[in-house]
């Protein structure tokens, strides 16, 4: 897929809001080589601008962001454990660990190419993807980054570092990384981040490999507390928890993304509110996995993940809230984890991707929902979980190329896509049976 981007175009006729700043009842956002121009009243909008796509009293919103993303998974819908699921750590050795064996070239290629499909169709312009293909590692990460290429959707990748192979294993691993990161360095639609898989996996020894091998610059993206047998782990080496044993090894910066952030020692909650890591939470994951809850109280600035559940930020969002506190979830909390905090973070990876301001990068997403109720700064967020419920898109825009509009692709053929991408899922699961039978 081409970098090309339609040139002087308006989307408006709709609430354009940034759920922080910017709040127009019937506004119009004018694109311009692949940025945004200006925001500006529809009628003003229509009358400048040669080309106006009306969305008819949609929400124009900011491009929805998946802090963290599991793509490989996409296949994995069907397939049964080899074992007992009763813990965490049996879901991983009876399950996923024996999924990523068996990845090959077309099955990672195919995963993400589909499960970014689901993504832009969901109005996700940003996907933080964390990669395990442990039969397949050098070159895996181009593989994925092609997926991305041709969909038009922007990510950052990283390949999951874990000793569960043994260290020459993780050593691979450290050098995908390495290699995937550096060839990204000055790329403003793709970037690598250092993966880790979670302390439960990692020795000492891997952990300092890393320290010494990541490029300058680059955050780790890890799964950190996720479940008690983590914490285990790090205790049993001395540490409190996963947050103070990633300092100690001086991976923990503000930009390092912490998924899931469960089981925090008082310690590791001294550090967090120190460094202030991009801390990413996944509730339905979580509650899949039945691994508890993060301290959200404790917790005071965190992003929104699915954790290879979903492609669908405002399902995610819904679940974020109903697995919470419900109707007593504090709104301006959830607002700012959704679009403030968003924005942040984003330009940390993505300079360009400043919010809704002019020469900003072009990344909307305009859900197929048109309020019936008086929409208002405050109620965004409860529009999109109560009224909207999903996230799929009437249109959705990255860098100012139309991905997906009116329930089609303009410029990618998913028909193919969804036929070549089942017999490559077919194949992988009967790899699976294989592997499980030999």
């Amino acid at each position: 897929m081409t970098r090309d981007t339609i040139s002087a175009f308006a989307i408006g006729g709709g609430v354009v809001s940034d759920g922080e700043r910017v709040f127009l009842p019937d506004g119009a956002i004018v694109i311009d080589k692949g940025k945004i121009l200006r925001i500006l009243p529809s009628i003003e909008a229509k009358r400048t601008t040669e080309r106006f796509i009306d969305v008819e009293g949609r929400l124009i919103l900011p491009g929805f962001v998946n802090f963290h993303h599991h793509l490989y998974s996409y296949f994995a819908v069907g397939l049964k454990p080899c074992g007992r699921t009763d813990t965490f750590s049996q879901i991983l050795e009876n399950f996923w660990w024996k999924l990523d064996r068996v990845l090959v070239e077309e099955s990672v290629f195919f995963s993400a190419l589909l499960g970014l499909a689901e993504s832009i169709k969901n109005g996700t312009t940003t996907v933080f993807d964390h990669h395990a293909s442990m039969g397949y590692v050098a070159g895996s990460l181009e593989t994925v980054a092609r997926a991305f290429s041709e969909t038009g959707i922007r990510g950052s990748l990283c390949f999951e570092t874990s000793d569960r192979f043994g260290t020459a294993e993780a050593y691979r691993h450290i050098e995908e990384n390495s290699t995937f990161c550096r060839n990204y360095m000055e790329d403003g639609m793709i970037r690598g981040l250092f993966g880790l898989h979670a302390s439960l996996t990692l020795s000492e020894g891997t952990l300092r490999e890393v320290a010494r091998n990541r490029p300058d610059g680059v955050p780790v993206h890890v799964h950190c507390a996720e479940a008690p047998d983590d914490v285990d782990v790090c205790r049993s080496l001395g540490y409190s928890g996963a947050v103070e044993r990633l300092s100690a090894h001086g991976l923990l910066e503000p930009s390092s993304i912490l998924a899931h952030a469960v089981h925090l020692s008082a310690r590791d909650l001294e550090i967090l509110h120190s460094v202030n890591p991009l801390v990413v939470t996944n509730p339905e994951s979580n509650a899949n996995n039945g691994i508890g809850k993060m301290d959200r109280d404790a917790v005071s600035r965190y992003l929104l993940g699915t954790d290879g559940m979903a492609g669908d930020m405002v399902q995610s969002l819904r679940s974020y809230i109903l697995l919470g506190k419900g109707g007593g979830e504090p709104a301006e909390r959830t607002g700012d984890m959704f679009f403030k905090h968003r924005r942040e973070a984003l330009s940390r990876f993505f300079p360009a991707c400043s919010g809704f301001e002019a020469g900003a990068a072009a990344d909307i997403a305009v859900p197929d929902y048109v309020p019936l109720t008086p929409v208002r700064p405050e109620n965004i967020v409860a529009h999109l979980v109560f009224g909207a419920k999903q996230g799929r898109a009437f249109m959705t825009v990255v860098d100012g190329r139309v991905l997906w509009k009116d329930g089609r692709f303009p410029h990618f053929d998913e028909n193919a896509a969804r036929r070549e991408g089942t017999r490559v899922a077919a194949a992988l699961h009967e790899r699976y049976s294989h592997f499980l039978h030999r």
